[in-house]
């Protein structure tokens, strides 16, 4: 094997043993992300216990992040094969209330005392009505339950993993226990239950004093018993041992045989195989009795190093080796991963980059054991090499390699699901050009994936990855076309709608009534209808003061149009506070429509000359409430702009400076200010400026850059209106008002 693999080997072993500590003690993690970068599902493809083994970027393993079975992974088991062994002479709530239940210390003591000294005591009292005391496989259970316990009180760890002080490690298993768990076992004829003393002797002998005693006792013994669960459990304990032991390559012999033989105990098997130099590796090679147990060594290697080169070497030893499916999964999920490294948008220079790094040697070797047929499962070695051609732009030999597996995968449904998903990534991969023939093509399998993919797919059915790189990938194709709305139906983008070219062709588009059936689904899927546009429109007109056009628009925005801002808008108050303005008591409220409506209302008398003070300040809360810094921001959330921007920095950089612009608000107070008739008008006017000046500041100093400018931070400001306020208003009830309500400007008045 060649150095430089052992060396990434010892790096990665290097890191899981420093790591292991924090990875038991942390939270699990969550691989969702993953899922969206994959097309090829492992999980229906490979036996369940290599599921913790399949590839995962973001967790130690599979799905669980950590291994946190250690003390449950067998209860199933034991209490199946306890329930046989008592027949009817207990039920499995009793039996696993004793053998299980954490609770059962002191009905287990006792018992053991009765069946001991037949002294009737509390827990006979409580069992004597419910079981037969006086049956010779209740007491052969009673006798063992007691040892074991104790036994056990030394192999669990009673740590408080969030009180390191406080944690305590019971001790080792003490000789006189290890003494008669082995007495139990030479002299029981049951061989029931001499399996398990046996087991409980090994489990003692590894956690006493003398560790090192496990390994000459299980040589002897070994032969005595069947190669079941009991015993790989006994051998992983062997396994340890000699890894303490510093014997590293038969520890990592022995894990592999566990590995191979005991599904249930794979995840151990796997963590706990640590390879340390090149030579320990070649030995445990070497202390492989046949080429079964070779691959199993080899399946290890290749969960933490090289999946390919682990691959060949098993396909050599055994084709039909099972470790060969879950390692399959892992190298074809790895070169997925590269692909969303890739920006996609031009469709012809994203496929050149997919073939430049998708790794040959994993390709080359998948695709002539593919062409093999010898492996256990064909199907999923031509489904993997058909992914693969695909990401290589080979779509006619991706096709060749799905027509075989189709012929292979027989009526499992999420085999069948898994075939369609890779058939039409090759499929809409291989189109260079939307035509009417092309989207006729696809259009089965984008209702498909876009509507009822989710519904249908069975557990572990990976659909997302191409449901997104789909949008993508045909939205560039039309942009390449320059067909900017569908280009937008595929892929929204923001700023679309700042084009007035493209907004009204995407209006012609939605409102076209003979769409085809292709058209049908890209309108399904776009996220934006007709009355989101026409709201849109409303709003921009508003803001450009064009309000007679901003009611025309605004009255065709069905179900957007009777929506009722949270606050009065036309309010103007010292304070700048949402919640609080819409907390308030309101005795009109404004819908949408009725906002515009209103302002219509208010500049006609102005063209009137009618009322022009109160018109003006009302027309210039509106139009300050409309903006970021107001309480009507309702007003203007949508589809197309967004909604909830905490921030002016959240503000999508295409409608910043329209929801932050203060010129409309400036000028209405401005006109409100010449026509004030008196200094308590002229004092509010001055404020409601200075607010606004205020706001322009920080949308130039603060706003504009990427993130908080520290050096732009003042203390006070002296903002033309709050001179004007304070130099020629200071006697006016609304300057102390303002004095009580705004810190600023008492500060500054202050000053």
């Amino acid at each position: 094997m060649k150095t430089k693999i052992l060396k990434r080997l010892l790096i990665t072993f290097s890191f899981l043993f420093i790591a292991g500590f924090s990875i038991v003690w942390a939270c699990s993690g969550d691989d969702s992300q993953w899922f969206g970068y994959s097309d090829f599902a492992p999980e229906p493809f490979v036996e369940k216990s290599y599921k913790p083994l399949l590839y995962s970027p973001y967790e130690m393993f599979y799905g669980i992040n950590y291994d946190d079975k250690h003390i449950s992974r067998f209860n199933d088991e034991l209490l199946t094969d306890w329930a046989v062994y008592l027949k009817n002479g207990m039920n499995q709530s009793q039996i696993r209330f004793l053998l299980l239940d954490n609770d059962n210390k002191i009905d287990i003591e006792g018992l053991f005392d009765y069946i001991s000294n037949k002294t009737k005591n509390a827990a006979y009292n409580q069992w004597d009505s419910q079981i037969n005391l006086n049956d010779p496989k209740i007491v052969a259970f009673i006798e063992f339950l007691n040892l074991a316990k104790k036994i056990e009180q030394s192999t669990v760890n009673s740590i408080d993993y969030w009180n390191y002080d406080n944690a305590v490690l019971d001790s080792n298993v003490k000789p006189d226990l290890i003494l008669e768990a082995e007495q139990k076992y030479k002299k029981t004829q049951d061989k029931f239950l001499q399996n398990r003393y046996w087991f409980q002797t090994v489990k003692a002998y590894f956690y006493s004093d003398t560790r090192k005693s496990v390994i000459s006792f299980f040589e002897k013994t070994k032969n005595e018993f069947p190669k079941n669960t009991l015993y790989y459990r006994a051998l992983s304990y062997v396994a340890g041992a000699e890894y303490k032991a510093g014997n590293f390559s038969r520890s990592n012999y022995l894990n592999s045989l566990v590995f191979d033989k005991c599904p249930s105990l794979r995840i151990v098997a796997a963590f706990d195989f640590h390879p340390q130099s090149e030579t320990d590796w070649n030995q445990s090679l070497n202390l492989a009795q046949n080429n079964n147990e070779k691959a199993a060594l080899w399946a290890l290697l290749g969960y933490y190093v090289d999946e390919i080169r682990a691959i060949d070497e098993i396909y050599k030893l055994n084709p039909k080796s099972e470790h060969l499916n879950y390692l399959l999964t892992r190298a074809v999920n790895k070169e997925e991963k590269k692909l969303h490294e890739i920006e996609l948008t031009s469709p012809t220079i994203y496929k050149n980059d997919l073939k430049k790094i998708l790794d040959a040697n994993t390709l080359k070797i998948i695709n002539t054991i593919a062409l093999s047929e010898k492996t256990e499962k064909p199907y999923l070695w031509n489904l993997a090499v058909g992914y693969l051609q695909t990401l290589n732009a080979d779509y006619v030999a991706a096709r060749q390699f799905f027509d075989k597996s189709e012929k292979q995968i027989g009526t499992n449904e999420i085999y069948k699901q898994q075939l369609r998903l890779l058939r039409f990534v090759n499929t809409l991969s291989e189109i260079t050009e939307m035509n009417a023939d092309n989207e006729t093509k696809i259009l089965s399998d984008l209702n498909w994936i876009y509507f009822d993919a989710y519904k249908t797919s069975a557990d572990g059915f990976r659909y997302e990855k191409a449901l997104s790189w789909s949008h993508t990938y045909i939205s560039a194709l039309y942009a390449a076309q320059n067909n900017a709305v569908f280009a937008e139906l595929f892929n929204p983008v923001n700023g679309f709608y700042q084009d007035p070219e493209k907004l009204e062709a995407m209006k012609t588009f939605l409102s076209k009534n003979s769409k085809s059936a292709y058209e049908k689904m890209a309108a399904s899927i776009y996220p934006i209808d007709l009355n989101d546009i026409y709201a849109y429109q409303a709003v921009r007109a508003t803001y450009e003061n064009k309000t007679d056009d901003a009611q025309v628009f605004m009255a065709k925005a069905e179900g957007i149009k009777d929506g009722m801002l949270k606050g009065n808008p036309f309010n103007g108050n010292v304070k700048d506070c949402h919640d609080c303005d819409h907390a308030a008591l309101q005795k009109t409220k404004y819908s949408k429509l009725r906002f515009v409506e209103i302002i219509q209302i208010m500049q006609n008398k102005l063209k009137n000359g009618e009322e022009l003070y109160n018109n003006n300040l009302l027309l210039g809360n509106a139009f300050y409430n409309i903006s970021h810094f107001g309480n009507a921001r309702f007003f203007y959330e949508g589809k197309i702009i967004g909604t909830d921007y905490y921030s002016a920095w959240d503000i999508a950089g295409e409608y910043k400076n329209m929801l932050t612009d203060m010129s409309l608000a400036k000028k209405y107070y401005q006109n409100a200010y010449d026509v004030a008739a008196t200094n308590e008008q002229k004092a509010k006017c001055a404020y409601m400026l200075a607010k606004c000046e205020r706001n322009e500041f920080y949308n130039e100093s603060i706003y504009s850059q990427s993130e908080w400018d520290y050096s732009n931070n003042v203390d006070f400001k002296a903002w033309n209106g709050f001179k004007l306020l304070s130099t020629l208003y200071s006697d006016t009830k609304y300057y102390q008002e303002v004095i009580r309500e705004c810190d600023y400007f008492s500060k500054y008045s202050q000053n």
